[in-house]
């Protein structure tokens, strides 16, 4: 064991919890910079700029739901 861990093992605990929390606050946090928020942004960017130009079709609700209620058995 080093002397550093050594001093470390004699600290009390308490004092030891201290010592860890203030070497942690010297770490710096890295904040995500493709955050999930970014990425369903550019996804709904994405979707809107297909539709718009004609890449993407729309589907009415009334057959989405008659395929959820045929695909899972339900009742309408």
């Amino acid at each position: 064991m080093s002397d550093l861990l050594v001093q470390i093992a004699k600290l009390s605990v308490a004092d030891r919890i201290r010592l860890v929390q203030d070497i942690l606050s010297t770490i710096p946090v890295e904040q995500p910079t493709d955050t999930v928020e970014t990425r369903q942004e550019a996804e709904l960017e994405r979707r809107s700029r297909a539709l718009a130009n004609g890449k993407m079709k729309t589907v009415p609700w009334q057959n989405i739901e008659a395929e959820l209620i045929k695909r899972y058995d339900l009742q309408p």
